[in-house]
């Protein structure tokens, strides 16, 4: 006799909450209760779940079981896109100008928690994205010199610090933060709009792993008209 899959119990466990009779909140059977009514293994029970879970439909946490979520609060899955991709998304032609490259003390949000003694400097880089010869972004970029990724012979003045820094390894991980702001003179001069006019920022921290070592800031400054958008 053939076992049930764990598509049949995703399914069945979807269908339960779909039809309110497991409302949120609700503590979904055991995986071994499930293994037990689909006669089937636990791992097949556990890789269901997982899967909902993934899909912000249940909650799971270890020893306290699987509950039904409420919906109140969601995770957003967005499209991070670096510039250059950005703008030949859309067919147009990109081109990085660099601006400033020059030595500074290091920012406070990469420094080391906790860290004593001198904090080591950074890079700073300054830069404008362009689509079809027209302004798109205005990049600042902060790099610890201390990191492999600070050295300058490896920021070449033609290719966007943000990109390089991806190019080289994979294993970034990162934290953004998404703000409004009034352009100041340089941002304005640079972004074709005036003093004060509304921007949108996104700053981006990158670490190296999860959880590890600060190593670049960046700081995308872009014009009112800009949007990005996410799923959940």
């Amino acid at each position: 006799m053939k076992k049930n899959g764990y598509h049949e119990i995703k399914e069945h466990v979807a269908a339960m909450i779909r039809s309110k009779q497991w409302p949120p909140g609700y503590l979904l059977p055991s995986e071994i209760d499930l293994a037990a009514q689909f006669d089937c293994a636990r791992a097949t029970v556990n890789r269901a779940l997982t899967e909902l879970a993934d899909e912000q439909i249940i909650d799971r946490k270890r020893k306290a079981g699987s509950r039904v979520r409420d919906g109140s609060e969601r995770i957003v899955n967005l499209r991070f896109q670096f510039p250059c991709r950005e703008v030949t998304s859309t067919g147009k032609t990109h081109k990085y100008v660099s601006l400033k490259r020059e030595a500074c003390p290091l920012p406070e949000m990469l420094q080391d928690e906790g860290a004593t003694g001198e904090a080591p400097e950074a890079l700073k880089l300054e830069g404008v994205h362009y689509a079809n010869d027209q302004p798109f972004q205005f990049e600042q970029t902060w790099i610890r010199r201390d990191a492999s990724s600070g050295r300058e012979g490896e920021m070449p003045d033609h290719s966007a610090p943000c990109l390089r820094l991806l190019q080289k390894s994979p294993y970034f991980h990162g934290s953004i933060t998404i703000s409004v702001a009034r352009a100041t003179q340089e941002e304005a001069r640079y972004l074709g709009i005036r003093t004060g006019d509304p921007l949108l920022i996104k700053d981006l921290v990158l670490t190296e792993g999860q959880g590890g070592t600060p190593v670049a800031r960046m700081r995308m400054s872009y014009r009112a008209s800009y949007t990005f958008a996410g799923t959940f």
